[in-house]
């Protein structure tokens, strides 16, 4: 059943693609899954998202056009055994990130944002027996952004990077003869300090100020239905409600008046010895609240399908996930409606 279930899981990773790369809630990107703790042996993985969101609405009687580009979720992970009972696992990923963009002859024409962010996460786990596993460690974050709003006069925004680092607990409770995993990780907020620039009218005003991204928990979970198939999922928290920006003369630029809950379902099936498929849902409920011009779109649905292939040595796998975004209004009270997003990725696992 070992061997099986990483087949299958290998695919269930890969088709998750989109419940958190795809316009997830807040500037939700990575998903921040330390699933390749859980892998059998040695492996290093790497991993590539593409993500084409469809955003547009109607502001004032004219259409705002495509106001969300298309953007790339990278990511590198390797996980090594320290004896019988502890394994390590370090994690490069984009947790956070936004890019926006009205172009001319929109009614927002020239608003735009954009978020940049890595963490680095080192986690230790701890097999405390057969079926419960203990893990714990840190991440390195870095982030930074920026905002232009045009107008009479101009104002932008300007947030150089700067790092802080959090903290990553959790346990596991595992069955490995029927596959059978429940994690549940908690990650913590994360505090930088930044330098600032503002200008308004082309004059530029510089200061610091703290950016503060949200605590999270992560319950992931698989079983197996039969030897050929697995079921899996996941449930992600996002404490969005804490988050906000505020900058020192161009106010309240980000905030978010609820928390964020994602929701992933699957089931994976061996074909042949080196082929599995697998199918995804996921769902993000809808707040009903307005939603900021920068991310007019409010929950989603989506769908996904994929495939890994065994190569011997490692695994390559591929999905791909559509998504139909929620409507929103936003706080000018203009509608977006009938959105979507396409997200593909690709992951080469090497076990070594």
């Amino acid at each position: 059943m070992k061997k099986v279930t990483s087949y299958v899981a290998g695919t269930a990773l890969c088709t998750m693609l989109g419940a958190g790369f795809a316009m997830a809630g807040g500037l939700d990107r990575s998903g921040q899954s330390i699933g390749i703790l859980f892998q059998q042996g040695s492996v290093a993985e790497l991993s590539f998202g593409s993500v084409d969101p469809a955003v547009s609405g109607t502001a004032f009687g004219f259409p705002t056009g495509d106001m969300a580009p298309a953007y790339v979720v990278p990511a590198v992970g390797v996980k090594f055994d320290l004896g019988e009972k502890v394994s390590v696992a370090l994690i490069l990923d984009t947790p956070f990130g936004a890019d926006a963009l009205y172009g001319a002859g929109s009614p927002y024409a020239g608003i735009s944002a954009t978020v940049d962010s890595s963490a680095l996460t080192a986690v230790v786990g701890y097999d405390v027996s057969e079926r419960f596993k203990v893990f714990g460690g840190a991440s390195y974050q870095t982030i930074s952004g920026s905002v232009v709003q045009p107008g009479a006069p101009t104002y932008t925004f300007d947030l150089d990077p700067a790092s802080g680092v959090g903290l990553v607990a959790g346990a596991a409770y595992q069955i490995p003869a029927i596959a059978l995993r429940v994690a549940l990780t908690y990650r913590s907020e994360v505090t930088s300090t930044h330098t600032e620039t503002e200008t308004f009218g082309g004059v530029p005003v510089a200061g610091t100020m703290d950016i503060t991204t949200p605590q999270s928990l992560n319950l992931e979970f698989q079983t197996g239905l039969n030897p050929k198939t697995l079921l899996f999922g996941s449930v992600r928290w996002v404490d969005w409600s804490s988050f906000s920006v505020v900058a020192p003369v161009g106010g309240t630029l980000v905030s978010y008046s609820d928390d964020v809950v994602t929701y992933s379902l699957g089931v994976g099936r061996k074909i042949t010895d080196t082929l599995s498929l697998a199918v995804t849902a996921g769902y993000e409920q809808s707040t009903g609240t307005p939603s900021s011009v920068l991310s007019p779109t409010d929950g989603n649905f989506s769908l996904g399908v994929g495939a890994s292939y065994d190569l011997g040595s490692g695994k390559i796998s591929g999905g791909v996930r559509y998504v139909w975004l929620g409507d929103a209004t936003d706080t000018n009270g203009q509608p977006f409606t009938d959105n979507y997003a396409v997200a593909v990725g690709m992951k080469y696992a090497w076990e070594f």
